[in-house]
């Protein structure tokens, strides 16, 4: 409704109370109950301190967790050394690879040099044979000549006085033609030895270099294996770096992971106080010395709340009652000259028949409109009240 005025009856109150249960959560294990500080009857504030739980147990857990942590912790500096490790052993392994390669590169270059000088010394050989047969073959027109001559010789008188065929050379012509073929078969006797000389030392220098090639074949294989054995260990090197960096990954998530396990049971073993939520009456609790398994329930409070009164009001035109009017609540219980004071906080939008089953001059005779007020504390539940609203 809406305007000025006041109402007054006889109404029948409904009180509330709630009942608060506070039960053993959030520790998943059966816990010993240590002490407790209040008993049935007992008026509690919120925050107060009521149970205390045996905490050995959650302390035990407390230090696991902070020596899994510890643990933990030590794992990345070690799994960092190790990685250190592998790093330097693969630094290791490129310098021998770089120093491999440079052998490979004077291998190459040494082959080049050894390859040109074997072809130099094989041009020089086939000159050398060329010219051994050119003048071997001198040497043997000369040894014809010296046959000729020598038989020309023996021919002619040994008197220079004995008259000659017309066109024969004398004796003396012929000592001394036979003198020079003679020498001439000295001289090329002389190169023959030289010749023979050059062609054995190229022979042997194109059997040393054949050897060295030969060599400088092994030695690049030698290299080359190497180089293969240092990639393979290269190839292990690296891969043992990227599992050992994912451990390291793992072994920090568990790290982080450890340090929540002991805050969680750090919080775990800070519930082991239990402090009353609301403020109220207690009336239920448990014993010092009982088991709780989780979910069990430490005690009950009656909390305390506003009361909430549902009075019926007549309809009538004189009647003039709106949200937020104060009013009087009064039971045959208080003290004379005593009420508790109250506020309008719902109206009906209809008039009905009042469903009480309290007796009165006016509950179901007529129709009336519900109203409900609020009382702050506590009233008990389902008793008739007098209320009077102030306009």
């Amino acid at each position: 409704g809406s305007g000025a005025g006041s109402g007054a009856g006889s109404a029948v109150g409904s009180g509330r109370a709630t009942s608060v249960a506070i039960a053993l959560t959030g520790l998943g294990t059966v816990l010993r109950v240590a002490t407790t500080s209040v008993r049935e009857g007992t008026r509690v504030a919120a925050g107060d301190p009521v149970v205390t739980l045996d905490d050995r147990i959650l302390v035990a857990q407390v230090e696991v967790a902070k020596a899994a942590a510890l643990t933990a912790a030590a794992q990345g500096p070690v799994l960092a050394d190790r990685i250190h490790e592998v790093d330097d052993k693969r630094a290791e392994l490129a310098d021998r690879d770089r120093t491999l390669a440079k052998a490979l590169a004077t291998i190459a270059s040494t082959r080049t040099t050894l390859t040109g000088t074997k072809s130099q010394l094989t041009a020089n050989r086939t000159t050398l044979v060329a010219n051994r047969a050119g003048l071997a073959a001198t040497r043997a027109g000369l040894l014809s000549q010296q046959t000729a001559l020598v038989a020309l010789l023996a021919t002619l008188p040994s008197d220079p006085s004995i008259p000659l065929p017309p066109g024969t050379p004398t004796r003396p012509e012929v000592q001394a033609q036979l003198a020079a073929v003679t020498a001439g078969i000295a001289k090329a006797d002389g190169g023959l030895t030289q010749l023979d000389a050059g062609l054995a030392k190229v022979t042997t220098g194109l059997a040393q270099l054949a050897d060295g090639l030969a060599q400088l074949t092994s030695k690049e294989r030698e290299v080359r294996t190497g180089r293969e054995t240092i990639a393979e260990g290269r190839a292990t090197l690296a891969d043992a770096r990227r599992h050992l960096v994912a451990l390291q990954t793992l072994a920090d998530i568990a790290a982080q992971t450890a340090s929540l396990a002991v805050t969680l049971a750090e919080q775990q073993r800070a519930l082991t106080v239990v402090t009353t939520p609301v403020s109220g009456v207690v009336v239920a609790t448990t014993t010092a010395g009982s088991l709780l398994p989780p979910g069990g329930v430490l005690l009950t409070i009656r909390a305390d709340e506003p009361a909430v009164v549902t009075g019926w009001f007549a309809a009538a035109p004189e009647l003039s009652v709106c949200l937020g009017n104060a009013a009087r609540i009064r039971g045959d219980w208080m003290p004379p000259g005593t009420h508790l004071a109250a506020t309008v906080t719902r109206i009906g939008d209809r008039a009905d028949y009042p469903p009480s089953s309290h007796a009165s001059d006016e509950v179901h005779l007529l129709r009336a409109v519900p109203v409900e007020l609020t009382v702050p504390g506590w009233l008990p539940p389902g008793v008739p009240v007098d209320v009077v609203v102030d306009g």
